[in-house]
């Protein structure tokens, strides 16, 4: 009997163990692939930075002089200091500085600027150490600079150098994302075209129409290779001007389910009212076209109650037959508490502009990370009622974890029960029943 007792437990064990397995999303609501161009454009960060003259020419001498410490020694002052990156100390003096930088490289290499803060007496500047020109352009490193002004001179005071550079980001296509979702056990996904990244003020000098129109057709054109597994949403920039005729193509294009918006990446101000006019204007043309909405409305650091309120109040009213799905559930990045509370409490109280009002879950266990924010966001989530909570993941690149790492994060994170767990693994949006 003591043999059949202990195969019994084992039975049960596996018994378990297979429904844990089983428990897994039937759909990822939010998911972004990686084009190649989008991949060009995080490999090649923003480089519209004003710098000085006089900094710009210390850089350009830093660059000819990269193994001559002599030559090295004339750009740097007399009491400057590096962070030797290999045995995390400091070197001081102008010559020690000049001779470990002049033999730190192997070939020349560039200095990309990509941020610079200071007045007409010290620069700090944030930079890459690059090789290459476009597609070939690969980050070797990082390093803050910090430059001061000795009379007419501009020197370098503090050089931190940090290697290796920035993870360089490789395309992710449909066939990859489908082989994660595998993995994952999940059906389907929703592809969230990033095309409003070509048309975003954080990339002035990378602005284009038509890059963002490109970077919709590719999502739609991944999304139809697997017409049974992924879903594609177009994208754009709801406050710029090219806004109408983008939508007005995406909903001309049969192979869009629905529209995405960022509006922190579109530098949206929710407080600014010919911006909410702009966006009420593409909430209803969407409307019009019967395109769902997901958005990531959380639109800077000031984001919270009185932002919410402007959602709710203004632009929702204004795609009443539609799906609204707020991404990351109270809006995306830090979490926003007084945000999420104005929209918890409006579904609770029925309020009629919340009738089609949906939230994914992407990132919240990631963001949520004490013990009081996820019990907080499970407070939240049972408010606005599990029905309403869709499961999402975010995107696979840019060490973000996969679909099968995210619903795991969330699962371990989030203090729900096993049954709400099941429900929200199960819940289907409503613009793909």
């Amino acid at each position: 009997m003591g043999m059949w007792r202990w195969l019994a437990i084992a039975l049960a064990v596996l018994g378990v163990a297979c429904n844990a397995q089983e428990v897994a999303p039937t759909v990822d609501h939010h998911q972004h692939l990686l084009s190649p161009q989008g991949a060009a454009l995080l490999n090649n960060p923003r480089t519209a930075v004003d710098i000085p003259a006089a900094v710009t020419q210390v850089l350009q001498q830093h660059e000819a002089a990269w193994n001559e410490p002599t030559r090295l020694a004339a750009i740097y002052s007399a009491d400057a200091v590096v962070m030797d990156d290999d045995s995390e100390e400091w070197l001081r003096g102008r010559d020690e500085v000049a001779r470990y930088i002049g033999t730190r490289f192997a070939k020349p290499y560039q200095i990309t600027p990509i941020a610079c803060t200071g007045d007409d007496r010290r620069v700090r500047l944030a930079a890459l150490y690059s090789r290459g020109e476009g597609a070939e352009r690969r980050h070797i490193g990082s390093v803050m600079i910090e430059l001061v002004r000795e009379g007419d001179v501009w020197r370098i005071a503090t050089e931190y150098p940090i290697f290796p550079g920035p993870q360089r980001q490789e395309p992710l296509d449909a066939q990859q994302l489908v082989a994660m979702l595998d993995a994952a056990h999940i059906k389907r996904a929703v592809l969230l075209s990033v095309g409003y990244w070509f048309d975003s003020p954080t990339r002035p000098s990378n602005r284009s129409a038509e890059a963002m129109q490109a970077e919709n057709t590719w999502t739609a054109e991944q999304a139809a290779r697997f017409p049974d597994r992924l879903v594609a949403f177009c994208s754009l920039n709801p406050v710029s001007d090219a806004a109408a005729e983008t939508l007005r193509r995406c909903a001309a294009d049969q192979r869009f389910k629905g529209l995405k918006l960022h509006f922190a990446n579109s530098r949206v101000d929710l407080l600014n009212a010919d911006h909410v006019r702009r966006i009420r204007e593409v909430f209803a043309a969407a409307n019009r076209a019967k395109l769902p909405i997901v958005a990531h409305v959380r639109n800077g650091d000031n984001y919270g109650a009185r932002e919410a309120r402007v959602i709710l109040e203004q632009l929702l009213p204004a795609a009443p037959d539609v799906t609204v799905q707020i991404a990351h559930l109270w809006g995306g990045a830090n979490f926003a508490p007084d945000a999420l509370a104005v929209y918890a409490e409006a579904v609770a109280a029925r309020n009629p502009a919340t009738r089609r009002l949906y939230f994914d879950v992407s990132d919240a266990a990631l963001v949520a990370n004490t013990p009081e924010l996820a019990q907080g966001v499970a407070d939240r989530v049972r408010q606005i009622g599990l029905d309403r909570i869709l499961y999402g993941s975010d995107a696979a690149f840019g060490n973000h974890p996969d679909p099968a790492g995210s619903w795991a994060a969330f699962r371990k994170g989030i203090p729900l029960s096993p049954a709400e767990f099941e429900q929200i693994a199960n819940n289907v949006a409503p613009y793909l029943r």
